[in-house]
């Protein structure tokens, strides 16, 4: 209860332009190719509580699970994936640093600085997550999907010098999940795009 008011207080301040004693959140410079949507462009709602920080060394790559439709908002669900993860969950914020839409947009999710989150065994700790929205079990990903998030890692690699071989997936780390789901799963089976990626690298330096 203490926790939605003061969810609900931040709402109230937010809506208001400011925020007191807010909890620094690490800004990233994009190229301007990414077309990355910040999160002051999709409500988000600043952090009310932190964890520590955490170098980047991984990029581990999730779907939602969820069959994800174009009828659907992203930035509600967005606004929604966070109050769950807040309130249900008891997590910091969005489990995740990065969400892709269907039409290949890239949202900033959780502030990079801080860990995200995990319902299976292991320690995201380090790791830089990044969601595709759906449920790619059944769902196929798009080439703009594809492209958007052959894109992020690219940029999150060369960032934070991160090598191509801690470019993973969520079931790498897991026995307990089939999450990105096998229509992602499989371009890195093949290694599609840890392939691009380094091309794309080589091609920056």
């Amino acid at each position: 209860m203490k926790k939605l008011l003061l969810y609900l207080i931040f709402l109230f301040i937010g809506c208001s332009g400011s925020y007191k004693n807010e909890i620094p959140a690490k800004e990233l410079n994009y190229p301007e190719e990414l077309n990355v949507i910040k999160r002051n462009e999709w409500g988000w709602i600043p952090l009310l509580e932190k964890k520590n920080e955490k170098e980047i060394r991984k990029i581990t790559i999730h779907h939602g699970g969820v069959l994800f439709t174009k009828d659907k908002d992203p930035k509600e669900e967005l606004r929604n994936l966070q109050h769950w993860s807040r309130e249900q969950k008891d997590w910091i914020d969005i489990p995740y640093h990065f969400m892709i839409d269907l039409d290949g947009n890239i949202y900033e999710a959780r502030p990079i600085n801080y860990p995200g989150d995990t319902n299976t065994e292991y320690d995201p700790s380090g790791h830089a997550l990044v969601e595709v929205m759906g449920n790619y079990e059944i769902q196929i990903l798009s080439d703009v999907q594809l492209q958007s998030l052959i894109g992020i890692i690219t940029f999150l690699s060369k960032e934070f010098k991160v090598p191509i071989s801690e470019i993973k997936t969520h079931r790498d780390y897991s026995s307990t999940t089939v999450c990105p789901g096998k229509n992602i799963y499989n371009y890195f089976q093949d290694s599609t795009i840890t392939r691009k990626v380094k091309n794309r690298l080589e091609e920056l330096n």
